[in-house]
């Protein structure tokens, strides 16, 4: 009895998850194809074929709901990065690996890399929340890359430095890579952009006495 008593609580659980992610993809959608943060909170209702009241049960207001899409993109990109992650394989390997999944990313669903960059460039006053999880998600995908390092390091395949700084220049070629193609109209192949991205990384942490 009990169980049949909750059925309809649960129902109206699922319908309103079902109308929140709703409305969150709607709002990624529409930022992205504009390319600005810019979109009320009337339009977003209307394409997601609901009230504007609606929205509001949902979403106290438009930085709460950009910040809701940045949660969901940072979730989306940590489970493909490590849905394939493979902690026993060689540090180079699994560089290379990251890469090869951020780029496959950004070619899934480019309106993701461009939303990111959108709300990033955009962001004001009010809107420290999405800069938090913005963070978030640079941290991330950061303590990826350090593990990376420092097991190479420890492994003597790369050369010893400040974890943090490396980290950073590391991080900021991969961004770079992941900017170029999502710009590009006709991206060279994955595997290969990889590859030259791993060869550039490695002039400057490869052990040089190593390779010798």
């Amino acid at each position: 009895m009990s169980d049949v008593a909750k059925s309809p609580d649960t129902l109206r659980g699922v319908i309103r998850d079902f109308r929140r992610e709703q409305v969150v993809e709607v709002a990624r959608r529409l930022v992205a194809e504009r390319g600005t943060t810019d979109v009320s909170m009337d339009e977003i209702a209307t394409a997601a074929g609901l009230s504007r009241s609606t929205v509001y049960v949902y979403f106290a207001n438009r930085e709460e709901l950009l910040r809701a899409c940045v949660a969901g993109l940072r979730t989306e990109l940590v489970r493909a990065v490590t849905a394939s992650w493979d902690r026993d394989a060689e540090p180079v390997r699994r560089l290379k690996s990251l890469v090869e999944q951020l780029l496959a990313r950004v070619d899934d669903d480019r309106a993701f890399f461009r939303l990111a960059l959108v709300i990033e460039g955009t962001l004001g006053r009010g809107a420290e929340g999405v800069g938090d999880e913005l963070a978030l998600l640079s941290l991330e995908i950061a303590q990826l890359i350090r593990e990376i390092y420092e097991d190479g390091v420890a492994a003597g395949v790369f050369a010893g430095a400040d974890p943090v700084r490396v980290t950073s220049l590391i991080g900021q070629q991969i961004f770079g890579a992941m900017a170029v193609r999502a710009a590009d109209p006709l991206p060279e192949p994955r595997a290969a952009v990889a590859e030259e991205t791993i060869a550039f990384v490695l002039c400057g942490i490869g052990n040089a006495r190593r390779a010798g």
